[in-house]
């Protein structure tokens, strides 16, 4: 089993977000709009859906 990596955020709880957050247009940390641009947080499970959620692509204004 691999250990969580300090440097990486938490995985935020997909029933919190927004939906344009849930649908990768919003960064899924701070809300702002993606546009053209972001990087994978990681992939979760809500209700038997995988969601892949999306941040900011340089640093994410939490």
């Amino acid at each position: 089993m691999k250990s969580p990596d300090p440097a990486q955020p938490s995985l935020p709880d997909v029933a919190r977000l927004r939906p344009r957050q849930q649908m990768a247009m919003e960064c899924a940390l701070c809300a702002r709009p993606l546009g053209g641009s972001g990087r994978v947080l990681g992939e979760v499970r809500h209700r038997g859906l995988l969601f892949r959620l999306w941040v900011c692509l340089r640093d994410c204004h939490r």
